[in-house]
């Protein structure tokens, strides 16, 4: 009798639903975010991330192509904007866009921005790029 591998290949798995695992305040956040503008102030590692990734999931009929509507992720440092836009990938089924200065995004023209808009539902930036992009090139 042959040996039987009880190997398990985790490649092929979805990542686990953040949902079940969500603490009551973070629920509570969520409730007051989808209800009114909020801003969620969390110390590191408390989950602010999931709670976007709700939010996200909960408004994504509203920014799923082909509507013209997107998200704005804000990030406050560029090391983050891969770490949360693979989050986001991970537990949204949205298209993420990434976007930082070393990119030459400071230096797009507004037909570029608009390709990578109507590309992506979700997009992951600094502060300052959202800034730049709107003073300069997000419209002709």
């Amino acid at each position: 009798m042959e040996p039987v591998s009880m190997d398990i290949d985790t490649t092929s798995q979805l990542p686990a639903d953040p949902l079940p695992f969500a603490r009551s305040y973070q629920l509570e956040a969520l409730e007051k975010a989808l209800k009114n503008n909020t801003i969620v102030f969390l110390e590191t590692g408390s989950g602010k991330t999931l709670i976007a990734i709700m939010l996200l999931r909960s408004y994504a009929y509203l920014i799923r192509k082909p509507s013209r509507f997107i998200a704005v992720f804000l990030v406050p440092k560029v090391v983050l904007v891969q770490q949360q836009a693979e989050a986001l990938e991970m537990h949204t089924d949205l298209k993420v866009g990434m976007y930082w200065g070393e990119m030459g995004v400071d230096f797009w023209d507004a037909s570029t921005w608009k390709k990578e808009i109507d590309k992506h539902e979700v997009l992951v930036m600094t502060p300052q790029i959202l800034l730049n992009g709107l003073r300069h090139s997000f419209s002709s």
